[in-house]
């Protein structure tokens, strides 16, 4: 039987997004499978990434959310 969810969340520079659920059976590889998504999530280029680990009943055990700035709009080249 499946007791934790591991639940990640993005919003995308382009406007779309992505989910992702993945079951576990113990709470220590659940752990695992957490801190290495958030450890992922600092750093991406989407505009929000959150990671959730969630009991088997729903409940939230951990969260952890990161807004990042969108990437600056490419300057438009003008040749004289």
């Amino acid at each position: 039987m499946f007791d934790f969810f591991i639940v990640r969340v993005t919003n995308r520079q382009d406007g779309t997004f992505g989910n992702s659920v993945k079951a576990y059976e113990s709470e220590s590889d659940a752990l695992k499978e957490y801190f290495r998504q958030a450890g992922q999530a600092v750093d991406t280029t989407h505009l929000t990434d959150s990671v959730s680990l969630l009991s088997k009943e729903g409940f939230e055990v951990r969260h952890e959310c990161f807004e990042h700035a969108p990437a600056p709009e490419p300057e438009e080249v003008v040749e004289e």
